[in-house]
């Protein structure tokens, strides 16, 4: 069962009869992909039902395929749910700049029960958002984490009831730093959870800080086994690992995502090739220094933004325009950042090449002869 056999299977449940869960949390994190222009104002008067989202939204021909995970699927299931009936949507805020090197959107649910849900929108089709997601990796705050923390305060001053906040991939990230960073009296008084499904980590000074201490205890962070974002980076809030119906990096995708009646199915650990990832990632990143970082990601997406697209599909629909430009722009880089970019990637190889020596070692130490030459003959 997937997020969407929950919604046939337990949608006509209300919220008053069973309570909140982690896949409604989830559900809430897909429909905050939804493009709500012209449809939900950022105002935070909320007057939209799920009903009314929908039917503008397929009257006024949006279309996100392009998204792997495309949230009209969800939503067009979601409307004949009694559980989601009541929830009115708000506060719609949508930031892109290229410039800024910013992604950011988000909305807030109001479900009925005298609680809300602020959902924040993971990486979309646009290279700024992409480039953000990279420069998570060394930036102190980026411009849409920034933009999180300011969203939850300006929230808290016209509402007053208790919030959960979460998000898919980078708007988990979001939803935490949000979370973390908001006013302090706003942070301990009105969150009650913080979710992050499969959303990367922060660096060190983030996950270190009193202000990230401060909501760990009322965070949940949900990766499946063979995760590749949810492991990026560091973060120290209570993990759970959860079973899904793809393979390999599919798995990001929420709806692959096994669902056992109102909780995600868990997993004993997470895959070899995640571990392996994780360990090599971590050992990278951390063989690098934050100017080494932004000098190899600058030099990447500065050649992408050559071409003139803005999007990914830009890119993919005029490819040989697209090539010509990047190829033009990386040989106008400069021999030092051209041997960052290659010392990085040396060090890539070199971080993975130390991961599988570690664990043959493991192996190695654990090797008993004895015992191996005395099951090779009862064979």
């Amino acid at each position: 069962m997937n997020i969407l056999n929950y919604l046939e299977m337990r949608g006509d449940l209300t919220f008053a009869e069973r309570p909140f869960n982690e896949v409604d949390n989830l559900v809430f994190s897909v429909l905050a992909y939804l493009d709500m222009k012209d449809i939900v104002t950022e105002d935070f008067v909320f007057d939209v039902s799920l009903k009314k989202l929908c039917k503008r939204y397929i009257d006024l021909g949006y279309d996100q395929s392009y998204i792997v995970n495309n949230p009209k699927i969800l939503l067009k299931k979601i409307v004949s749910c009694k559980r989601f009936e009541r929830v009115r949507v708000g506060g719609y805020f949508h930031y892109v700049s290229q410039d800024a090197q910013v992604q950011f959107s988000c909305a807030t649910f109001m479900l009925g029960d005298g609680t809300a849900y602020v959902g924040f929108s993971g990486t979309d089709d646009t290279l700024a958002g992409w480039r953000e997601d990279f420069n998570i990796t060394f930036m102190s705050s980026t411009p849409g984490q920034d933009e999180a923390a300011a969203y939850i305060d300006r929230l808290c001053r016209c509402t007053a009831c208790p919030l959960r906040i979460g998000g898919h991939s980078k708007g988990g990230n979001f939803a935490e730093y949000g979370a973390a960073f908001c006013d302090e009296k706003l942070r301990d008084s009105r969150i009650i959870a913080v979710y992050s499904n499969d959303g990367p980590g922060f660096n060190q000074t983030i996950s270190e800080s009193e202000q990230y201490a401060a909501i760990m205890d009322r965070t949940l962070k949900i990766i499946p086994e063979s995760s590749i974002v949810g492991i990026l980076l560091s973060g120290k809030v209570k993990t759970k690992v959860i079973r899904s119906n793809a393979k390999g990096v599919s798995q990001h995708g929420f709806y692959t995502w096994r669902v056992l009646r109102d909780r995600f199915e868990e997993a004993t650990r997470l895959s070899p090739s995640s571990a392996f990832m994780d360990e090599t990632i971590k050992r990278w990143l951390g063989s690098l220094e934050d100017e080494q970082k932004k000098s190899v990601i600058s030099a990447v997406f500065d050649s992408l933004e050559a071409s003139g697209a803005t999007t990914l599909t830009e890119l993919n629909a005029n490819k040989w325009v697209s090539y010509n430009a990047i190829l033009k722009a990386v040989s106008n880089i400069t021999p030092e950042v051209q041997g960052e970019i290659f010392n990085s990637l040396i060090k890539l190889a070199g971080a993975g090449k130390d991961v599988l020596w570690d664990e043959a070692k493991k192996t190695f130490d654990r090797f008993d002869p004895a015992k191996a030459i005395e099951e090779q003959a009862e064979e």
